[in-house]
């Protein structure tokens, strides 16, 4: 779990193994092909190049994941009176990378030696 401050707020973020499935469900995008356009974003030369509803799905769902009660993303977004997703999307998708690597390190298959016939 992560907190970051946005506008006067301090918000909760959590990732975990659910995470991708629940993207999917809650936004109809794969988290995975979205987060190759973020990162196309990082070279953006206009707004016009800028994804903001990627960005802003990322963000909430990381949120829901912290707190199940929050209502959904575009009345979510009407609580902050300053919201500077370029700030605050680096802190999740840090968040985000974390969570993934680590639950793919522990789900590798353990290989299984011989067993000994007796």
């Amino acid at each position: 779990m992560k907190k970051i401050q946005i506008g006067k707020e301090s918000v909760r973020f959590e990732a975990n193994a659910l995470f991708p499935i629940k993207y999917k469900q809650l936004t109809g995008r794969d988290i995975f092909k979205d987060l190759k356009v973020v990162e196309n974003m990082q070279h953006a030369k206009s707004f016009d190049d800028l994804n903001i509803d990627i960005l802003y799905d990322i963000v909430y769902v990381l949120a829901w994941f912290a707190d199940r009660t929050i209502p959904d993303r575009d009345e979510w977004l009407l609580q902050f009176d300053e919201f500077d997703v370029f700030n605050v999307i680096p802190h999740v998708v840090d968040l985000l990378v974390d969570s993934l690597s680590a639950t793919t390190k522990k789900n590798k298959p353990v290989k299984q030696g011989k067993k000994n016939k007796q």
